[in-house]
């Protein structure tokens, strides 16, 4: 979840150790850099006033990324002056529910799909459901409704995203191991490249790697709650063996470099050994092409789908864009956000290496002409969408990431770890 946005320049990425952060956030959405189209369609053209955005530091980027691009255009068009704010990843939905809560806040917000329920149930952002209605056909019904909670929409799709496996071609190749397509293959590959300062894989920390952990969940036929959504599951009998297998590359086969430990703040920190060529394999969304091909253009890598076992699947990840609930220029607002997802704007989007969220582009050419790329939009047919609820981020940023470290940092054992996490997680979700 690049260069010229807040991600890291070459020289600090390949200084960057595990405990180090330049300061800089990636979401699960990506960054990137790179121009836009001129402004059309979805603009009434009868704005006017002030704009205030606030996204993730990663999707804001700087003065000069493609969101401030669009912005700049469509501003120049309408009238409209737009401010962005980029705020940290861990921080951008607490600070709208507190603003809000308020009486104040952004006039748009672009948020991961995760945060919707959230934001909807606590009047965050405003039910757009009739406005919508004239434009949801370019979306999908599943990628329209990752903007949408209790049948209402909060806002449209911006980007869509998935995670797959990252590898170093040289590293594979000098050690003569073909692509994982298994989780054996995968293990027995990480081990087998793991020596000195070296390791097979990366693994995240705290809600990074809560987050990387649904994939083993569901590929081994497991649930996160029950069908109701009353009740954690994720501590079943399919999701205590993916647990366990998923803890023990670290704790027992040891094939993630020590310092991921504490790489809790940002995927940049995730990233950084593998543009070091210091890890020869890790699971990212195509948030993590920028930071690779920028951090370290001479490395030779390539993606695939994620490793399987019983089934193929991959965690739905991407972003939505909506009007704030106390926007006191919502009409505008709207127009900004019909404009910027309207297909003559999906340039500023493509440019960034993030995948927009309309069934034009997916379907298209652009979509197949990178492998890397294809990666992703083949895997949108098994990606899996974590539980629409306002306690979600709770849950999976909360409770699940504590669990994680109690694993990692050696408090806990996984199996009491995770028995304790659904524990948590079940009164979370009665309360």
């Amino acid at each position: 979840m690049a260069a010229r946005t807040p991600s890291l320049t070459r020289r600090q990425m390949l200084a960057l150790t595990g405990g180090l952060s330049a300061g800089f956030v990636l979401s699960a959405c990506g960054t990137g850099t790179g121009g836009g189209a001129a402004p059309t369609g979805g603009s009434s053209g009868g704005g006017g006033g002030t704009l205030e955005l606030w996204a993730n530091a990663a999707t804001a980027g700087d003065t000069g990324s493609p969101l401030h691009q669009a912005a700049e255009a469509f501003g120049k068009a309408n009238g409209v002056t737009i401010n962005i704010q980029g705020i940290p990843t861990e921080d951008l939905v607490p600070k709208l529910t507190t603003t809000s809560s308020g009486g104040s806040g952004p006039d748009v917000a672009i948020v991961d799909v995760s945060s919707v329920p959230q934001l909807a149930a606590a009047q965050v952002l405003a039910d757009v459901t009739s406005q919508s209605a004239e434009v949801a056909d370019a979306f999908g019904t599943e990628l329209l409704a990752g903007a949408g909670y209790d049948g209402k929409q909060y806002g449209l799709p911006y980007t869509t995203n998935n995670v797959a496996l990252y590898y170093n071609k040289g590293m594979l190749s000098k050690a003569g191991i073909e692509v994982p397509s298994t989780w054996d293959d995968l293990r027995s590959a990480a081990v087998e490249l793991t020596g000195g300062d070296q390791y097979g894989y990366m693994l995240g920390a705290s809600g990074f790697g809560s987050f990387l952990f649904w994939p083993w969940l569901w590929q081994n036929g497991g649930e996160i709650l029950s069908d109701d959504l009353t009740k954690a599951t994720f501590a079943d009998g399919p999701g205590m063996e993916a647990w366990e297998f998923y803890a023990n590359l670290a704790l027992k086969d040891k094939v993630a470099p020590q310092e991921f430990v504490a790489a809790n703040s940002s995927w940049d920190q995730y990233v950084a050994p593998f543009v070091q060529g210091r890890v020869a394999m890790m699971a990212i969304g195509p948030w993590g092409t920028g930071p690779v091909t920028d951090g370290n253009p001479d490395l030779d890598w390539g993606a695939a789908p994620l490793p399987g076992k019983g089934s193929q699947a991959t965690v739905l990840g991407g972003t939505a864009v909506g009007v704030g609930a106390n926007s006191a220029n919502a009409d505008v607002a709207w127009d900004f956000v019909r404009w910027v997802t309207d297909a003559g704007q999906m340039p500023y989007i493509q440019k960034t290496g993030n995948i927009p969220a309309r069934l034009d582009v997916v379907e298209s050419d652009w979509a197949a002409e990178d492998p890397v790329r294809k990666v992703f939009i083949d895997q949108i047919a098994v990606t899996r969408a974590r539980p629409a609820l306002p306690s979600w981020g709770d849950i999976e940023w909360g409770v699940m990431a504590d669990a994680w470290d109690s694993v990692i940092q050696g408090q806990k054992e996984p199996a009491a770890a995770l028995t304790a996490a659904a524990e948590a997680a079940d009164a979370k979700l009665s309360s």
